[in-house]
This record gives structure tokens, sequence and C-alpha cells, in this order.
């Protein structure tokens, strides 16, 4: 014959107990959280490191090739205008300097030579090329190159202007740094 006593003792032992939060559970979880926020950091392009590393700003000159403008806009881009990228609406910068030349084309002549044909320069008096040139404030990224605005600046780089009278596109085709 059983004791109800010796049961009851037996059914106590039996319930679980009721685990509440402690100091190790909370490390364990740090743990996880601190790995799983360094594999994102190192497999994401914008790192987070980077935007709280303190940056030094250096001051860029740069020059970008407008193609084939109509005479009309010409004056439309003059020193001190303020230069805004035409996708992220952001600073680039203030104008330094216009300069422009008759835009010119080589052109292939049949006629010329025997029939052998040759390149010929042809001028368009009612085109131009302009080179704007450009001063802003930069960020350097190592092994990216400088930035302005989180907009790259390189040669070669393609850029979308807007002036106060004038949008175009272009490429830089010059850039220096001052100290």
């Amino acid at each position: 014959m059983r004791n109800n006593s010796s049961q009851e003792k037996a059914d106590g032992v039996g319930k679980k107990r009721r685990r509440g939060f402690n100091f190790i559970d909370f490390l364990l979880i740090l743990f996880v959280l601190v790995i799983i926020l360094t594999a994102i950091n190192i497999v994401s392009p914008i790192s987070l490191i980077n935007k709280f590393k303190s940056e030094e700003t250096y001051t860029v000159l740069y020059t970008v090739e407008l193609i084939g403008v109509d005479d009309e806009f010409l004056d439309k881009i003059k020193e001190n205008d303020t230069v805004v990228d035409s996708v992220s609406k952001y600073s680039l910068g203030v104008v330094e300097a216009v300069d422009y030349t008759v835009h010119s084309t080589l052109e292939y002549d049949e006629s010329a030579n025997d029939g052998a044909g040759e390149g010929v320069l042809t001028a368009h008096k009612d085109k131009y090329d302009i080179l704007v040139t450009i001063k802003a404030s930069a960020s350097y990224m190592s092994e990216k190159g400088y930035f302005v605005n989180d907009r790259r600046i390189a040669v070669g780089e393609k850029l979308a202007l807007r002036f106060p009278d004038y949008a175009g596109e272009g490429y830089c085709v010059a850039r220096s740094v001052e100290n």
C-alpha cells in the first residue's frame, strides 16, 4: 500500500520550477547579437565602422567637361554658382572657373585624296564644349577615393550637374586636392 504523503512528495518534485531570466542568458544573447552585427558589418558595402570614424576634409578642385552645349546656354554657368547633383540634390561645390571652346567633331571625308578618304575636323559654330572647374569640401575614404556629399569625385566619373540656370551631364576630366 502506498502512502498518500509520499505520493504528494513525488508529484511536487515532478513539477517544473519556473526559471527566471538570469545574467548568463543576458550574456549569451548579447554575444549572439555581437556576432550577427559583426557579420553584417563585414558583408555590408557601407560599413558601420566607417560611419563612426572621424573624417578628414580636403578641398578638392575638379573639372567637368560638358560637350555640345548650345550657344544660348553659355552665359547660364557663372563663377560662384552653386553646383548641385541632379540625382541626389546635394551640393557638389561652387564654380571657380568656366572656359569654353567651339565644339568640333572628326568626320570621315571619302572624296579627299584619290578616294582613299581621311578624317576632317569639323567645327560647329552653334555648339560649345564647356570646362567647369568646381571647388568643394570632400572627405577621403581609403581605397575608394574622394567624396563630396556621398558622390564620388574621380577622373572619368560621369556627373549630372545642376546650376541655377542650367542642367547637364559631363565627365570629370581633372581633379586636384589642396592641402
